[in-house]
């Protein structure tokens, strides 16, 4: 492997143990036991967020599903 594969693949574990400790931590730092509560976040997160989230939602359709069928 040469220097740049081995700098990439450290860098891809590095981020997936990053994801997984953030996981972890919110896990034990969120106090809610139902999936209720982790699905809806305790009904706290208001309009804003729950606006991104819409829009992350369809565009992430989009680009998925409709742009490449408008390629081509």
């Amino acid at each position: 492997m040469s220097t740049g594969q081995v700098g990439i693949m450290a860098a891809i574990i590095i981020y997936l143990i990053g994801m997984v400790y953030v996981g972890f931590y919110f896990s034990k730092k969120g106090g809610g036991d139902s999936a209720d509560e982790f699905y809806l976040g305790g009904r706290r997160l208001g309009p804003l967020v729950t606006a991104m989230s819409a829009e992350a939602s369809d565009m992430s359709s989009w680009l998925l599903m409709g742009l490449p069928g408008v390629a081509i």
